[in-house]
């Protein structure tokens, strides 16, 4: 059979153009097709991403602004929120109250002093820190009334009060122990950190250590003289920068929760990372939100700023701190036994967030 090329030829002219359409029809059903196939591609990824274990918790802090600053940020620039947490920000009078409250799970995690949980560990409770929160090293004063105290061994004999449990008493021991004073010369009283100001302004004590902004105020509305911080002297004739004593407020949590809680833990020291470089950039407006919360007048904020570093690193710094701290508190009885540190700090929920952040080893 022979094929009539010019007719043929002549059929496809026509049929040519209704072939393209539906060559381009198949192309962009198949494109369509890849797309559609491809999408999921992506979404792995988000649905990949943890689930929070819990969604909503409370957080303790002290109510000073070496303890609270990074929550503070963190829910007033709703960094928690964008984490897909609801945080219920708790303040309590001292670091002491907030390892309580950590200790009977009435909240989750707590900023609080390095020496409550250590004392709290040595003791046999499960609590572990899970980052830095600031150094705070700069803010322990020793105020004193100058007519009656001019240098430290002038304390002997004199009333000297000091938060139990806490920073305060550490720096008040750790003074002692520089200047060679016999602490039983010493009438020392254990108040609270709200009942210090007013026993100074009436004259009941003659000194008192503790953080700040409670020194400031001794020192403009009672009076007082800043005589000795934990990094600067003001001992006449021994004036400048010293290291004297090293403190830090820690992010602590019971270890039940933390087990329990993983990705949760993760979100929270997420939120807080983004609140460690507010600060920093933000100073001024951080120092207001503070300020707000606290009900301290933003000046005082501001100053205290300078003397603090915020930041979450787990650095051998802090852990030699910490372990002198522990001994220091053996030494003073105030502790039966050292805690073991590579428990006590947990680093793996930090490392996950940012492996930059932890350089210690344990």
């Amino acid at each position: 059979m022979q094929i009539n090329t010019q007719r043929f030829t002549q059929r496809f002219k026509r049929l040519t153009p209704h072939l393209l359409l539906v060559l381009v029809v198949f192309v962009a059903a198949a494109c369509g097709q890849t797309k559609q196939a491809a999408a999921p591609s992506s979404s792995p990824t988000a649905a990949a991403a943890p689930k929070l274990e819990t969604t909503a918790l409370t957080i303790g802090s002290g109510r000073d602004p070496q303890l609270s600053p990074l929550l503070i940020i963190a829910k007033e620039q709703g960094y928690f929120q964008k984490e897909g947490l609801t945080v219920d920000l708790k303040l309590f009078a001292a670091g002491p109250d907030v390892v309580s409250a950590i200790a009977s799970k009435s909240i989750q995690l707590g900023s609080t002093g390095d020496i409550p949980p250590l004392i709290a560990k040595a003791s046999g409770l499960p609590l572990q820190a899970i980052a830095q929160h600031s150094d705070i090293s700069g803010v322990q004063t020793l105020v004193v009334y100058p007519d009656k105290i001019k240098k430290p061994a002038d304390l002997k004999g004199k009333k000297v009060a000091y938060v139990s449990g806490t920073a305060s008493e550490a720096f008040f021991l750790k003074i002692v122990e520089k200047y060679g004073i016999d602490v039983g010369s010493i009438q020392a009283y254990k108040v609270g950190p709200t009942e210090i100001l007013p026993a100074f302004q009436k004259k009941d004590i003659d000194a008192f250590v503790i953080w700040q902004p409670i020194a400031a105020k001794g020192v403009k509305e009672a009076g007082g003289l800043q005589l000795l911080t934990a990094t600067q002297s003001y001992v006449p004739g021994e004036e400048g920068p010293q290291a004297l004593f090293a403190s830090y407020s820690l992010l602590v949590g019971h270890k039940d929760f933390l087990d329990k809680n993983p990705e949760t833990t993760k979100a929270i020291l997420r939120a807080l990372r983004q609140a460690a470089a507010y600060i920093k950039s933000n100073p001024d407006e951080s120092a207001a939100y503070v300020s707000k919360t606290l009900d301290t007048e933003v000046d005082s904020i501001k100053s205290i700023f300078k003397l603090n570093k915020y930041a979450l690193d787990i650095t051998p710094q802090v852990v030699d701190s910490l372990a002198s701290i522990s001994n220091f508190l053996l030494k003073n009885e105030k502790i039966k036994a050292v805690p073991d540190l590579k428990e006590f700090i947990q680093t793996s929920y930090l490392k996950a967030v940012d492996p930059a952040l932890v350089t210690w080893t344990p």
